[in-house]
């Protein structure tokens, strides 16, 4: 439905006013951290957490790649910024309504819409809705005028770093530049979900090549999606560690098995994986089949990077200091050449006695402590991480606390997930 020039003029000039506001809002915020400081607060990691959460989706978001870079960042603003979740506060009906007005046209009247959504994050919230035929749908709708105020905080952010790298003296030495690359890229791609519907027919079109009838995803919809609108099946069911599932050991069991196998053969047959496969994201149905959920964030790693990351990780669950050490180096994350092998792998020996001796009931804590030793290992001896490693190593890691809950006893690469390894050999 095309839109009249008067409108697109109200809508522009609407959006340039929210605009300035978002900068006056950054502007004042970062004034009241700095006045804290002055009045005796310490510029310290949680005082920049805690501005970056008033300033919402950017900053949460890059909050987020702070608490999942431990090799970039100090362990102090890792471990503050782990609690900087992307939940927050739904956006009143009126406002999503007009987005579904904007997006659908006239089609909008063929959906009865729940005001109230089921779930809400930074950038969009979820509503469940019916089509007139009985058919019930996920609405994936994003918040009014994220576009705009992420490409304007993404300029203020280069201010931010500035600041950063005056209050955390380390970070002059890192060049921020492909930071900001890095973390633009992401935030873009999470605003489109034409590219998010893209990785879930991907998704599915891999499950019907491989036979797969044991997991599913939500189908898309799209004669009604939109850059701004993801619009799905609406499936019913529990997440996988839910207790009240009430699984048997050997179902429990079984169903962990199952999301390994689809995931190990999904990277290895297709080169791209689900790199936010956490609870909130793995839903047992009530037919029994696994669900994989919210497809915003993919990753993508080469055969070789593949490997070696397996076999490091493998080398990790087997205490085998000297394989991680040799699998660091053969994945080519050195800079130069002349790596002590046994230097290394000394190293990371005090890195898994930091792990075993981390609290196991602190799950998220103990993740991030492998994360950021490993970072600081990398530091020392050059070591270069390729693009998505992180995501993909912290993926298999979610992994490891997974099997904790759903089947202690299961190895990480078994049965078939050993199998597809060895066809990397």
């Amino acid at each position: 439905m095309k839109k009249s020039p008067i409108n697109l003029a109200k809508k522009t000039l609407s959006t340039g006013i929210r605009v300035l506001g978002r900068v006056q809002k950054t502007a004042s915020v970062a004034g009241l951290s700095a006045l804290r400081v002055a009045k005796g607060d310490t510029a310290d990691a949680q005082l920049v957490r805690d501005a970056f959460m008033q300033m919402g989706v950017t900053y949460i978001k890059l909050g987020q790649f702070i608490a999942s870079t431990p090799s970039i960042f100090p362990r102090e603003y890792v471990m503050a910024f782990n609690d900087c979740l992307d939940k927050t506060p739904p956006v009143p009906y009126h406002h999503i309504q007009q987005v579904l007005k904007d997006e659908l046209g006239e089609r909008f009247f063929e959906l009865d819409i729940d005001p109230v959504p089921i779930a809400s994050a930074s950038i969009a919230q979820v509503h469940k809705a019916t089509l007139k035929d009985g058919r019930v749908l996920a609405l994936k709708v994003q918040k009014p005028d994220v576009s705009a105020v992420i490409a304007t905080d993404l300029e203020v952010l280069h201010g931010a770093f500035w600041a950063m790298e005056k209050l955390v003296p380390s970070l002059k030495a890192v060049n921020l530049a492909p930071i900001m690359a890095e973390i633009k890229q992401r935030m873009l791609a999470e605003t489109d979900f034409l590219a998010e519907a893209r990785h879930i027919d991907e998704f599915l079109a891999f499950l019907k090549q491989a036979g797969n009838t044991a997991v599913t995803a939500p189908s898309v919809h799209h004669d009604l999606s939109t850059k701004r609108l993801l619009v799905m099946d609406f499936l019913v069911g529990k997440s996988l560690v839910d207790d009240s599932l009430g699984l048997s050991d050997e179902k429990a069991s079984h169903a962990m098995s199952v999301v390994l196998d689809t995931w190990f053969l999904s990277v290895i047959m297709t080169g791209q994986f689900h790199a936010d496969l956490h609870a909130g994201n793995l839903m047992m149905l009530d037919d029994g089949q696994v669900a994989f959920l919210d497809f915003g964030l993919v990753g993508q790693i080469d055969p070789k990077s593949l490997q070696a990351c397996f076999t490091l990780v493998q080398s990790l669950q087997n205490q085998d200091h000297l394989a991680m050490a040799n699998a660091m180096i053969d994945i080519g994350m050195t800079k130069g050449s002349g790596v002590n092998a046994q230097v290394l792998a000394q190293d990371l020996q005090k890195f898994l006695d930091s792990v075993h001796a981390a609290d196991p009931t602190k799950q998220t804590d103990g993740l991030n402590v492998m994360m950021m030793e490993l970072g600081q290992i990398g530091k020392r001896h050059g070591i270069h991480f390729p693009k998505d490693f992180a995501l993909l190593t912290k993926q298999l890691l979610y992994f490891d606390r997974f099997m904790l809950a759903l089947d202690p006893q299961m190895e990480l690469f078994d049965g078939e997930r050993l199998q597809a390894l060895k066809t990397l050999s």
